[in-house]
């Protein structure tokens, strides 16, 4: 027991920090989104940090491969890989919807349009997929929407100019508004959702870090809104 808490621990290390807040609301299907938030965390890391873009591509073509074949063909040891094979075994494809996003990321900056947009499609495949591994396949559009505005929000905070944050900020007064209330198995991504939407009214940048937004994100745990 103690050693499966240390595992989940260190994966929750490897989480963004907002999907670290929006975890706390994940319920009894918690390893779900755990696999999902730390994958994204770790490309991202791969990506946002890779010095040389092909090293970069070399790292996400193996975690491509290995989410491309059986669970009971990859190698064991790495508490994601292991968990990944556990919860979501034959349901990889959103999985590596999100690292063809992040790929779209390695090229030169600023980020052109096509790149954010494919980044942008890896977030919202990962959360429609989210919704169909969690029972909720009558909210898959609106997951998938809500995936959008987190991708929209990441983008912006990532921007090195005011150019890119620009058009990233154009795009989401552009983009038709999200309606209704994501369901209670998807209560994380609304919490990420409503932070992402907050930071994207405020000009872009991160989440989390004000004084409010502890208070924000509690309440979007409590009631999704």
């Amino acid at each position: 027991m103690e050693q499966d808490q240390a595992a989940a621990g260190d994966l929750l290390d490897e989480c963004p920090e907002v999907s670290r807040i929006a975890l706390a609301s994940a319920g009894s299907r918690r390893d779900i989104w755990l696999a999902a938030f730390a994958l994204d965390g770790r490309i991202g890391r791969m990506v946002l940090g890779a010095s040389e873009p092909m090293l970069g591509q070399m790292r996400l073509a193996w975690w491509r491969d290995q989410l491309g074949a059986p669970a009971s063909a990859r190698p064991q040891g790495d508490l994601l890989l292991d968990l990944i094979g556990r919860t979501w075994a034959d349901n990889e494809l959103p999985l590596l919807s999100l690292v063809d996003g992040w790929e779209a990321l390695l090229g030169e900056r600023p980020f052109g349009a096509a790149d954010m947009q494919r980044f942008i499609d890896g977030r919202a495949g990962v959360a429609r997929g989210l919704a169909a591994r969690l029972g909720a396949a009558n909210a898959e559009v609106r997951a998938e929407a809500a995936g959008r505005i987190w991708a929209r929000a990441d983008l912006a905070a990532y921007a090195s100019e005011d150019g890119e944050r620009d058009r990233v900020l154009d795009q989401e007064r552009g983009a038709a508004r999200a309606e209704g209330q994501l369901p209670a198995a998807l209560r994380p991504l609304a919490v990420i959702e409503g932070l992402a939407r907050r930071s994207l009214r405020a000009g872009g940048g991160p989440m989390l870090g004000d004084r409010l937004s502890p208070l924000v994100a509690l309440r979007l745990g409590l009631f999704g809104r």
